[in-house]
């Protein structure tokens, strides 16, 4: 149902552009400065990058534009002046950037791995703390006093792992408040959420394959820019948010021999108390 709704916005908003007007994007950056001409509110940063090498297509993270982080799918809405950031290039806005992704795709993993007789609310993830050495997504998974088991968490890892060696681009539309509550009408964590959330009446989705979810972004540009990756932790919390799923993840641009990602793991899993208040309402503010 979410999908459909999903596409149909997307079809509607794309059918609201009656006239192709062109717009000047003034590169700068590798491999040489340029300039070129796109289409107002249909290309994006990733169409430009199409334009100019595929090495800017395979690295890209994110743009920049004017200034502001861009999703690399994102269209553009006016002239403007653009950058690619890569893990390289731009690593301190990028963690945060990576860390929410991957909230995002563990989201995606818990909704899938249950069989069909448990109801899968998803809840939320904290904003991002590098420090806490664990990103997380809090869900309710309708089993009580679950203790999840190495081989349990084994079977998330691999199934996040598949994941990520896809070709998954990162989605982003822009719907109404009353659409959005309309899409998780059936999620009683998400309708509390979205209220709260939108802006100027307008929440921002995401979609990696047939997930959906809200973030108030941005987004890295692709799953596969994701690396080594591993669920280390579920933790029993209230009785609201049910579970905290905990994982660790290394972009794929950079590399980590085995056993200094195995202190990383053995970190990330501790209970990360990040966002984590008696306060339910507190915790809706806090979604990544």
């Amino acid at each position: 149902m979410k999908n459909d709704l999903f596409n149909k916005e997307k079809l509607r908003q794309q059918s609201l552009i009656t006239r192709v007007e062109k717009i000047e994007i003034k590169y700068r950056g590798v491999p040489s400065d340029c300039t070129l001409i796109m289409n107002k509110n249909m290309s994006t940063p990733y169409n430009c990058a199409m334009h100019m090498h595929e090495m800017l297509c395979q690295r890209s993270v994110l743009a920049e534009v004017n200034g502001q982080l861009w999703d690399m799918h994102r269209p553009l809405t006016e002239e403007c002046e653009l950058k690619f950031l890569n893990f390289h290039t731009a690593p301190d806005p990028l963690n945060k950037v990576f860390w929410r992704s991957c909230s995002f795709l563990l989201g995606l993993i818990i909704e899938k791995a249950f069989k069909d007789e448990y109801f899968i609310d998803l809840h939320s993830w904290p904003k991002p703390n590098i420090k806490s050495g664990s990103y997380v997504y809090d869900a309710d998974v309708g089993i009580p006093n679950w203790m999840a088991s190495a081989e349990e968490l084994k079977t998330l890892t691999t199934m996040f792992c598949k994941l990520i060696n896809e070709d998954n681009n990162f989605e982003v539309l822009d719907v109404s408040e009353s659409l959005a509550m309309e899409m998780f009408k059936y999620n009683r964590f998400k309708s509390q959420q979205i209220p709260q959330l939108a802006k100027n009446g307008s929440v921002t989705l995401y979609r990696v394959k047939d997930h959906i979810d809200i973030s108030c972004g941005p987004m890295i540009a692709n799953s596969k820019m994701v690396g080594t990756s591993q669920v280390t932790a579920v933790h029993h919390l209230d009785r609201d948010c049910g579970y905290r799923f905990q994982a660790v993840s290394i972009p794929k641009q950079l590399t980590l021999n085995s056993f200094a990602f195995s202190v990383l793991v053995d970190r990330a899993k501790k209970l990360n108390e990040t966002g984590l208040a008696s306060d339910l309402e507190e915790r809706n503010h806090l979604l990544g």
